[in-house]
């Protein structure tokens, strides 16, 4: 069984970067067992900050086929997305519950890994926020431990299968996974660049 669910979490794609995720240990009966259950559950911030992320994606998408006519709106857009986007991620910044807040060393649209000197079983249940700063947007879902792998100093690295997640919220995931892949092949490619100039000036 255990297999099958470390299989499940391979299916994505996982990009190697800290973001900030609260976790709150659950019981297995807490975990929302229906999709309708899972929206009665996430609180009225999250649900906003998601549908204002997919206004965002739909309505510039339109913009894409005008070719250059086009180009001068769709800047005003993204500028005026952006401004957007600063409000939300202040709003979601000041979230805060009594949960365990961590930096987690990797996510996709399986869920996540994260590593703390904390100890937990495995199977245990979390009620879990993820919060994707680069989208101006957070996700509310529940995660279990399907994993765990004992480092150094104490310290263990437990990978968490999302089990109760909405279909929006894991896309959002995975557009954020594949964004932030972007961002560090450009990152790379600028210090190559970087490195390539200072050499060429010797």
């Amino acid at each position: 069984m255990n297999n099958e669910k470390i299989s499940e979490f391979e299916q994505y794609f996982q990009i190697d970067e800290k973001i900030q995720v609260n976790l709150f240990a659950v019981d297995n009966a807490q975990i929302p067992k229906t999709q309708i259950d899972l929206e009665d559950d996430i609180p009225p911030l999250f649900k906003l900050a998601n549908e204002v992320s997919e206004l965002e994606q739909s309505s510039l998408r339109p913009l894409r086929g005008l070719g250059d006519m086009a180009q001068e709106l769709a800047a005003f857009l993204q500028v005026q997305s952006r401004k957007i986007d600063l409000i939300m991620s202040h709003i979601l910044a000041s979230e805060q519950a009594n949960d365990s807040v961590n930096q987690c060393d990797s996510y996709g649209g399986g869920g996540l890994r994260f590593t703390t000197t904390s100890i937990y079983d495995m199977g245990q249940a979390f009620k879990t926020k993820l919060f994707l700063h680069h989208e101006a947007s957070a996700v509310y879902c529940y995660t279990q431990v399907v994993a765990i792998e004992k480092h150094a100093d104490e310290h263990y690295q437990y990978t968490l299968l999302f089990t109760a997640i909405r279909d929006t919220d894991q896309e959002l995931v995975v557009r954020a996974s594949l964004h932030a892949q972007t961002r560090q092949l450009k990152k790379r490619q600028q210090l190559e660049q970087s490195k390539n100039d200072s050499d060429s000036e010797k």
